[in-house]
């Protein structure tokens, strides 16, 4: 096994810093490819960033959920699609501490620094039947973030039930590269660099030991690895921090935004030589969009405070969290839907990098996991005092 040295969160930090240059300058680059540049991932492996969660008797740091959000953020402030990845590859990490222990030595028994993708995006039409041993496969994934650079990847699945009248089981598996194809569906107009592609599984064979029950894991931080280990990092329940890795992508990106959109204001002159900072107007623009942001950036802190805490998370704390890192997500792109609205027709020419982050700041708060109607619907069930349906009881 290849041994790193093992990381403190300053010293993730500082290899996050040294390499935010090159990152930025290859932000276009990831644009063109629709994936990140091999050169970006492998830049991540060699510094030891994506162990930054991994559990220590794999030769990763077992650095807190804080840690993922702080190098994620400096990194989306970059290129917003690069921290989106990273965010994933360090999450990853994280979620696999949860699977059996024969999964992690399948996987980081060759290779510590394996890369790992997921998709929650399975097509109805897809196929799980239980064999002796595990799984029969075949079907369709989506919006599989990073999955040209992956080695492997987590794909949820229902299992029907043999028994009439039994809910089918809801699952993540494992997957080699070996056994998957990727298809080039990404052909979007934002967050471009993410790669998120489909993939397909023709009838491939999964072993039971590469499977984790989504139920336990949901409502109880619990899976077959999070036995093997005293630390809190691997006893929480999935969707309380599943979403930290998109939400500092998103926080990051919009910081970002904010720096060369205030930075630009400055030293910009309209048509007619007036200093566009001179304007009480964009002045106030810069107030209320450092303020929101800010907020933002405060919800998101006080919620992570609370994972730090130790403390069981039941049904109403998660979705209490899962309601505040949807409510950062819009504060992010109210804020960056203001800058642009306040930038000027420049601001629309490909060449100009505010125009990326207001892209890709848009289409990651339209993810899935931030969707304020459903979150609100959830958490304001519980608030009134009301029962949530059987479906979002068991994998909110």
């Amino acid at each position: 096994m290849q041994r790193l040295q093992s990381l403190t969160h300053e010293k993730a930090m500082k290899l996050v810093r040294e390499m935010l240059p090159a990152i930025r300058s290859r932000a276009a680059l990831s644009e063109e490819l629709r994936c990140q540049p091999k050169e970006t991932i492998q830049a991540f492996r060699d510094a030891g960033l994506i162990r930054a969660l991994m559990p220590k008797r794999w030769g990763g740091s077992e650095l807190g959920i804080d840690t993922m959000y702080q190098t994620t953020r400096e990194i989306a402030k970059a290129d917003p699609a690069a921290g989106w990845c990273f965010g994933l590859l360090v999450l990853h990490s994280w979620m696999l501490a949860y699977y059996p222990e024969e999964a992690q030595r399948d996987i980081w028994g060759e290779d510590p620094d394996a890369c790992i993708a997921s998709s929650f995006g399975g097509s109805p039409a897809n196929r799980v039947v239980r064999v002796e041993g595990g799984y029969m496969v075949e079907g369709e994934w989506g919006f599989s973030s990073g999955i040209d650079h992956s080695d492997w990847a987590m794909i949820f699945a229902h299992v029907a039930s043999s028994e009439h009248d039994v809910p089918s089981q809801a699952m993540m598996m494992l997957v080699p590269k070996s056994d998957f194809t990727i298809l080039p569906t990404w052909k979007t107009i934002a967050q471009k660099g993410t790669g998120s592609n489909n993939l397909r599984v023709q009838q491939v064979f999964i072993p039971e030991h590469r499977t984790i029950d989504m139920v336990a894991w949901c409502q109880k931080g619990e899976g077959p690895g999070s036995q093997l280990s005293d630390n809190g990092l691997y006893k929480h329940p999935l969707y309380a921090v599943i979403p930290v890795s998109l939400a500092s992508a998103l926080m990051g990106a919009s910081i970002g935004a904010y720096e060369l959109w205030r930075d630009g204001i400055k030293g910009k002159s309209t048509v007619r030589n007036a200093k566009v900072a001179d304007f009480t107007h964009q002045q106030i623009r810069v107030a209320e969009v450092s303020a929101t942001l800010e907020a933002a950036q405060a919800l998101f802190e006080k919620s992570l405070s609370r994972l730090e805490t130790g403390e069981p998370i039941d049904t109403y704390e998660r979705l209490r969290l899962r309601r505040n890192y949807g409510f950062t997500a819009r504060l992010c792109n109210q804020a960056v839907k203001t800058m642009m609205e306040s930038s000027g027709a420049g601001s629309m020419f490909e060449a100009h990098p505010l125009q990326r982050y207001w892209r890709d700041v848009q289409a990651s708060a339209m993810h899935i996991t931030f969707n304020m109607d459903h979150l609100g619907e959830m958490f304001g069930k519980l608030e009134l005092g009301l029962t949530l349906n059987e479906k979002d009881a068991q994998l909110s």
